[in-house]
């Protein structure tokens, strides 16, 4: 029985291992050219970043400027 528990702690814990260590996309050091999700961050063009919204007309998403 406390052999079974050990094995199942384990496989649970080796099962989780670490992550990518790459940032993840759609922060200001890796920006989206395509929105897929509300507030990622996104290149308008050359050097100039904005955010993901949601586009009024609900189908969508666009990149808009931050500033």
């Amino acid at each position: 029985m406390l052999q079974r528990a050990l094995i199942a702690g384990l496989v649970v814990v080796l099962g989780c291992g670490p992550g990518s260590s790459a940032p993840p996309a759609g922060t200001p050091t890796d920006p989206v050219t395509v929105c897929t999700r509300v507030a990622d961050v996104c290149r308008l063009d050359g050097n100039r970043l904005g955010v993901c919204v949601q586009r009024p007309d609900g189908a969508g998403f666009s990149c808009a400027s931050q500033h």
